[in-house]
């Protein structure tokens, strides 16, 4: 300050800013392991995953997002393996994330999945994080939901086995899924109303599945009932 004025600072403050500017990002990731699972296994997912995050990625997300995510590439076990996440962010913006090993999923297989479940694709921010046993794939999906008041956390679980249930053929990719979402139905629930639609048109029904589709994501309570 000039000569001779007042000088009024939190020494608090500052010592908090000071040590917010000598930390980087590493430390963050660290430490955030550390407090979820311990020191020793804390340590070893830092040094496994740490240094192998890219530039772009480690620009973008936040240390305690990239603990997620390092969490989940931990998990999978063998090529075949998938994992899904579908929450919030900070500032309530939708995320579906995949993990795998070696390879992305395509977009075109994708996208007309995630519209079909009642997700609109914003963007897509994929990385590539090479560690010393292997290459792990993450694919950040920014979507907006048809039904703005989607509550993430409450459908997560049912939206990521479902999602994987079609993408592996085990379930079909139309628009029934829809009801996924809307009405908070699992897919072997929305399996069972498909096959009700497919039943009414082998008996000669006029309407089509089509229309049917439509009318239930129409009337999304009623068709969980």
């Amino acid at each position: 300050p000039p000569r001779g004025a007042p000088v009024q600072a939190k020494v608090a403050d500052l010592d908090a800013e000071l040590a917010a500017i000598v930390r980087n990002w590493q430390d963050d990731l660290r430490e955030s392991l550390i407090r979820r699972h311990g020191e020793e296994r804390g340590l070893g997912l830092a040094a496994d995953y740490g240094r192998a995050l890219p530039a772009g990625y480690i620009e973008k997300v936040s240390a305690d997002v990239a603990a997620d995510d390092v969490e989940q590439l931990a998990l999978l076990d063998g090529a075949d393996d998938m994992r899904l996440r579908l929450y919030r962010d900070g500032e309530g913006g939708l995320h579906f994330k995949s993990y795998r090993l070696h390879d992305y999923i395509p977009l075109s297989d994708a996208l007309p999945m995630m519209e079909n479940m009642g997700l609109r694709v914003v963007s897509e921010h994929p990385y590539r994080v090479e560690t010393a046993s292997a290459v792990a794939c993450i694919q950040d999906f920014e979507v907006d939901a048809v039904r703005g008041d989607l509550d993430a956390t409450a459908v997560a679980g049912i939206f990521g086995e479902a999602f994987e249930r079609i993408w592996r053929g085990e379930a079909e990719n139309d628009g029934f899924n829809r009801l996924i979402l809307a009405a908070n139905l699992g897919w072997r629930q929305v399996a069972m109303l498909r096959a009700y639609c497919k039943y009414l048109l082998q008996a000669g029904s006029p309407f089509s599945q089509a229309y049917v589709e439509a009318t239930l994501a129409r009337y999304p309570i009623l068709s969980r009932l």
